[in-house]
């Protein structure tokens, strides 16, 4: 009984909530995934200790929102690039990611020109020692959608992290191509 009502109010729920959404509108609900290159600059200070580097990895987008308007979006944003640093010996691979609330706004109702911006969370990750740092982050960035629901994307994000006795940034310049469903 307990399984019939629940697959009974799932079933309602999507129903009503497909009626605005998929329906070639950008207003109402988001979903967009991506992948392309990004060109990484990292600095880490330890101590008095420096290092530089820069690398080119994989860049990988995704997007979950709301369109308020056919202009105007604002959602959840998860932007990362994969990259083996150059200054890691071992050859590890790393992350450099954007997590935040971004928005989106179009020129004109019909054009298929966008900028982007965000603030959020900055990540860098080292896989081999399963360790995330956290720290602030922002990122800005312009689109043009070629076709409906496929758009290229150009974004940069800044990363500052400061833990105990280390000081690590990263600016992450990226383009993707990304799919997305509106």
């Amino acid at each position: 009984m307990k399984r019939i009502l629940i697959s009974t109010i799932l079933a309602s729920v999507l129903s009503v909530s497909s009626l605005s959404a998929f329906d070639e509108q950008k207003k109402g609900f988001l979903l967009s995934y991506g992948a392309g290159a990004s060109f990484i600059d990292t600095k880490v200070k330890t101590g008095k200790v420096g290092t530089d580097g820069s690398t080119f990895g994989l860049a990988t987008s995704f997007k979950v929102g709301y369109g308020f308007t056919n202009q105007f979006a604002l959602y959840y944003m998860n932007d990362i690039s994969w990259f083996e640093s150059e200054n890691d010996p071992y050859g590890h691979t790393h992350s450099s990611g954007f997590s935040g609330i971004s928005g989106s706004y179009y020129i004109t109702e019909s054009s298929p020109i966008y900028v982007t911006a965000g603030v959020g969370i900055g990540t860098f990750s080292n896989f081999s020692e399963l360790k995330v740092e956290t720290g602030e982050s922002y990122l800005l960035g312009a689109g043009y959608e070629f076709s409906p629901h496929v758009q290229v994307e150009a974004t940069y994000h800044s990363n500052t992290i400061e833990e105990k006795n280390v000081d690590l940034s990263t600016d992450a310049l990226k383009i993707t191509v990304n799919y997305m469903l509106y």
